[in-house]
């Protein structure tokens, strides 16, 4: 497909109120009399020449923020960015002297040694906590996972305030509850966006219809005392959608004439030139795909893209086949989906994946499955390996991942890939054809939607520092003004309203890390499982236990030595050995200078550290463990034996391994 590229170019470089004539549209909000809707006037002038200096030798100065004047004693609102300036995941924090609003509460998946083993990340709401009693209600942009995967973990935190979105993206959150009796205890509220503007205390909201790859995704419009806040959420403009409508452009204009303040913008996408392919034109291609296969199609996308499901479902039908659902989200979304009327088709045409898939005549088979981006325990992951126990994929089948490769999960991908064609299946990616589309708008996407809200300030947003900044460089080439472009690089940001101007607060909202890991949730600051988890990746551990004499403070017997995963069979004993003289010598040492045990211990476990680091390069886990005796009630002759000193194995050495 041909990217579609665009010569307009709009001028954002507007003077402030402080320098325009006092008409009616600069005066301040406390002098302005019941507005009326008109369109403002425009003052797009001034636009800063373009400049090769920075590829080509002489540094230009940095930006400088806008600089305005603040009335005396006037509070500003408050704009905490709680998750969405390092990672991919949003939730903001909206605050105004006694009144407080959340917008969407997301959760990102945790990966890197960070986080190692623990499953998820959530938003830090302590500071929430603390002023409970300012917080109103809970607005939902859309389903996604990024967007509203926290909630489970948050409500009963925060008293279970209302929650305000749409059907399908309160469907979505009632199923990532684990315990069902919690669902009867959500406080919701359902919008109709089209006709419904939410007044919530000095707040009033206001939903504008956007494409994704999700139904019922908005931009929010949140009316403040200190001006109009938008917030895009993900979004691209999308003119002939598969399903629903285009965006509201109309709607989103008509928002401009309101003076948008401060526009918190996603930023994905926006360093990629052009428009993004329409679901229209996927779907005809997966559709071919679909009518084409001669034997069973496996079709592996997000369970999120609930556009995409919908579609290859309908094609299926369409041709007579049969879908078979694999991956709980995957069943979990489309049964939604079925409920509110997104999907209408016979209820025997969708199935549970089972083994009457092995059964059917394989044209009569696709397959819609998790695990697109090559998850360990996915669907196709677990298919690839001959790991899934109601299906075996066979030559002949027909894969298509319709998505594109994460970064970061480029290993995973490599290896399910090649576990796949080396069971001569024939796979099929989007380098090949088109079968995927990005949710999220490019370049040009980007142009039009400042171009149509032509916001004062804006705050790029949803991702690490290289694509907001790529970000900023875009609105800076359309002309708008560097100085009112915000740009805080850390989490608990704190970005301040006033009347004459928007700026990024010199002090941030202290906020840790907060992990779930199971069942358990805290956080990453100082938290002494992850910093062993992260120690043990590296030198794994080495665990001994000291039979002291419970009076004299001795050493009886042997030292006991144990170690998992940390030398090879070869080195065993003779590491082990040189491990436990050192710890004998080092006690006899330490107990002549009158330390008492505990002070041994903590000494013994440091230098035991140094000792194996080197000795062996590594640094392991030392756990001391110790025992207080009687020497006249243990039996030394029969308690012990030389090999005391040395019971710890490898693996291979217990058996693990030998087949």
């Amino acid at each position: 497909m041909t990217d579609i590229q665009t010569n307009v170019s709009v001028q954002f470089n507007v003077p402030s109120k402080s320098d325009l004539p006092p008409t009616q549209e600069n005066i301040s909000s406390s002098e302005r009399p019941p507005r009326t809707r008109s369109r403002r006037r425009s003052w797009w002038s001034n636009r800063p020449a373009p400049s090769l200096n920075k590829y080509f030798g002489t540094q230009e100065p940095a930006y400088k923020p806008f600089d305005f004047v603040i009335k005396p004693k006037e509070e500003p609102v408050r704009v905490v960015c709680l998750m969405g300036l390092e990672q991919v995941w949003q939730c903001i924090l909206i605050e105004y002297q006694d009144d407080m609003i959340i917008v969407d509460a997301g959760m990102e998946f945790a990966s890197g040694d960070a986080t190692l083993g623990a499953d998820y990340i959530i938003p830090d709401v302590s500071y929430i906590k603390k002023n409970i009693k300012k917080l109103r209600w809970i607005i939902l942009t859309h389903g996604h996972l990024d967007h509203i995967g926290a909630l489970k973990h948050l409500l009963p935190d925060l008293g279970r305030p209302t929650i305000y979105t749409t059907p399908l993206t309160l469907g979505i959150v009632k199923k990532t509850f684990d315990d069902k009796k919690d669902l009867i205890k959500i406080k919701h509220h359902l919008v109709n966006p089209e006709t419904e503007i939410l007044k919530l205390w000095c707040f009033t909201i206001e939903f504008a219809e956007v494409n994704h790859n999700i139904p019922e995704t908005y931009a929010l419009a949140i009316h403040t005392p200190k001006g109009v806040i938008f917030t895009s959420a993900d979004f691209k403009f999308d003119y002939t959608p598969a399903i629903g409508k285009p965006s509201d452009l109309s709607k989103i204009a008509r928002i401009w004439s309101e003076w948008v303040k401060l526009y918190i913008w996603d930023s994905l996408n926006s360093w990629k030139q052009g428009y993004v392919p329409s679901e229209k034109e996927i779907g005809k291609t997966l559709d071919d795909a679909i009518r084409m296969a001669g034997g069973r199609i496996l079709i592996a996308t997000f369970a999120t893209n609930v556009w995409r499901i919908i579609q290859i479902i309908k094609s299926a039908v369409k041709h007579n086949k049969i879908v078979f659902l694999s991956g709980r989200s995957m069943v979990n979304n489309v049964e939604i989906c079925q409920e509110l009327g997104y999907i209408n088709v016979p209820k025997h045409m969708i199935r549970k994946l089972d083994k009457t898939a092995d059964e059917m005549p394989d044209q009569k088979v696709v397959i819609l499955c998790t695990g697109a981006q090559g998850e360990e325990f996915s669907a196709l992951a677990r298919m690839s390996r001959g790991e899934h126990q109601q299906i075996t994929l066979r030559r002949g089948d027909t894969i298509l991942l319709s998505s594109s490769t994460i970064p970061g999960n480029e290993l995973a991908m490599a290896s399910m890939k090649n576990n796949l064609v080396s069971k001569d299946i024939k796979l099929i990616t989007n380098d090949s054809m088109d079968i995927h589309t990005s949710g999220h708008g490019g370049a040009e996407d980007h142009k039009l939607m400042l171009t149509l809200l032509k916001p004062q300030f804006f705050l790029p947003f949803f991702l690490d520092a290289t694509a907001r900044y790529a970000h900023r460089d875009l609105a800076i080439n359309m002309g708008f003004d560097p100085s009112k472009i915000l740009m805080p690089n850390e989490t608990g940001s704190i970005i301040e309203l006033f009347d004459n101007g928007v700026r990024v607060a010199e002090k941030k909202l202290p906020l840790r890390t907060v992990l779930v890991d199971g069942k358990w949730i805290g956080h990453l600051s100082g938290e002494c499982v992850i910093k062993a988890r992260q120690q043990m990746s590296k030198g794994w551990v080495v665990a001994f236990l000291l039979k002291i004499d419970s009076e004299s403070k001795t050493l009886v017997g042997n030292v006991q030595l144990e170690s998992r995963w940390f030398v090879y069979s070869s080195e065993v004993k003779k590491i082990h050995t040189d491990i436990v003289t050192f710890i004998a010598k080092t006690y006899d040492q330490l107990l002549n200078k009158k330390m008492s045990i505990r002070e041994i211990l903590r000494k013994l476990k440091d230098d035991l550290t140094k000792h194996i680091e080197g000795l062996i390069g590594r640094e392991p886990i030392v756990i001391p463990m110790f025992l207080y005796v009687t020497k006249d009630a243990f039996n030394f002759d029969a308690q012990t034996s030389n090999d005391d000193s040395i019971i710890g194995m490898t693996l291979e050495e217990q058996g693990y391994g030998a087949d």
